[in-house]
């Protein structure tokens, strides 16, 4: 099952800058014909837009920042997630595995990055595009690993209901040993006759266009 998620969401660790686009909060849209019900899991960020024409959105509209957390779960004033009360729609059973917390790569006595959940509509009329600025880990030593910024569209289908999982895993390497690994990917909650669960379903997503919409 492990090996499974891997290929459904894994990425490699690198390290890459992040684009300077401005953001705004997410709101569902009014109304709820054309949709579809999307799950965000991150203990990074991820912004969800729609995308129409040959452009990427010149605004990014912020779905979910997971926020930082002491050790016996008291949030971090300086870190907060957000939405600091997400919203749970009623979908199927969360699939995916849980993401890893992990110590942020400054000022890391602030506590430990924790992943979040919140459920949103979103239309499926145009392309819909999942997108991430990428999280960095440290260590108490002198090393730390890093999550790239991404961004990626995908075909969704209005009724159905998805699942996003942005941020860092943990799975073993070709040692044997357990690393953090970078998770971005979507898939749809697929039901089947007779069974009282989905399965997961992966949806491929294309690149984002890499020109800004302007205005």
């Amino acid at each position: 099952m492990r090996n499974t998620w891997l290929l459904l969401f894994s990425s490699s660790i690198a390290l890459a800058g992040c684009g300077a686009i401005p953001s705004v909060p997410y709101v569902d849209p009014a109304q709820a014909e054309n949709t579809a019900r999307v799950r965000v899991i991150t203990n990074s960020s991820v912004f969800g837009d729609s995308v129409t024409g040959s452009c990427a959105p010149g605004t990014r509209h912020k779905m979910a920042e997971a926020g930082r957390f002491s050790e016996d779960g008291q949030p971090s004033i300086n870190y907060p997630q957000y939405p600091l009360k997400p919203a749970i729609l009623g979908m199927p059973g969360r699939v995916s595995p849980k993401l890893q917390q992990y110590i942020g790569a400054v000022r890391m006595a602030e506590g430990l990055y924790t992943e979040m959940v919140a459920e949103y509509r979103v239309k499926t009329d145009t392309p819909f595009q999942i997108a991430t600025l990428g999280a960095s880990a440290g260590s108490y030593g002198s090393t730390y690993a890093m999550c790239p910024g991404q961004a990626k569209v995908f075909n969704l289908e209005p009724g159905k209901d998805y699942e996003v999982l942005v941020g860092f895993g943990r799975a073993p390497n070709a040692d044997g040993n357990v690393v953090l690994v970078c998770m971005f990917g979507v898939v749809e909650l697929a039901s089947v006759p007779n069974l009282p669960f989905a399965l997961p379903k992966r949806l491929a997503g294309s690149e984002s266009p890499q020109t800004l919409c302007k205005g």
